[in-house]
């Protein structure tokens, strides 16, 4: 009996202190807009408007909505049906669009000044994401030469199998307040694999179009938000 009633206790202690209730606080609302770059998985920028709930003084909720692409990825060519034939332009960058919901664990003021305007903190945000590829497939162009000169006389498209679409990850940052304004920087990993809406793709001559190995992603981010 005693180790129910210690872990009720501990419950109560943890999750309703006297003074921790959001609506002490006078906007429990965060609006945000996160934006930065992957440090591996090649060249690739990410955006991420965001919204969370404060409903304690050291525990919250949130949900972004991830909108990542690659940039300036060279041209991917092969051989069908004697033909040489090369990527679809809008194909070449990996795009994701990414569903976000998450905990966010912060910590007790490292700093603030004595009128309380200004506030910095550390903010730990472990989660979800539930992921979709903009292609879960490749399209080729099918290109003919007359003399130096080509054209593209048909496309062939090469679908993906095994797509996975469901990550975690942990978003690690330090936050400072101003006021309303909320302004932070910080570190993402997750096992999000960036290249599994192409990682099992056959091509025509047998071979899986070459993606790299997988690997831990990494990020790092600014934002920006305001408090409602």
């Amino acid at each position: 009996m005693k180790r129910p009633f210690c872990l009720l206790v501990l419950f109560s202690l943890i999750f309703f202190p006297k003074n921790a209730y959001a609506q002490e606080e006078k906007h429990p609302f965060t609006a945000e807009l996160y934006g930065g770059i992957y440090i591996n998985n090649e060249n690739a920028w990410l955006v991420e408007p965001t919204v969370s709930w404060n409903f304690h003084k050291y525990l919250g909720l949130s949900f972004g909505v991830e909108l990542t692409s690659q940039y300036n990825q060279p041209t991917r060519q092969t051989i069908i049906d004697g033909y040489e034939s090369e990527l679809a332009d809008n194909e070449r960058n990996v795009r994701w669009i990414m569903f976000k919901p998450a905990l966010i664990i912060k910590s007790t003021a490292l700093w603030k000044s004595r009128d309380d305007y200004f506030k910095l903190w550390v903010q730990i945000e472990p989660g979800l994401s539930f992921a979709c590829p903009f292609h879960n497939s490749l399209t080729y162009e099918i290109r003919e030469f007359s003399g130096n000169t080509g054209h593209t006389v048909d496309y062939r498209t090469f679908r993906n199998k095994d797509l996975n679409w469901l990550y975690w990850g942990a978003r690690t940052s330090i936050k400072l307040s101003a006021d309303r304004f909320v302004f932070g920087a910080g570190y993402n990993i997750s096992n999000l694999d960036y290249y599994s809406g192409r990682r099992n793709v056959t091509l025509a001559n047998g071979q899986k179009f070459y993606v790299p190995k997988k690997e831990l992603s990494q990020s790092i981010f600014i934002s920006i938000g305001y408090t409602l």
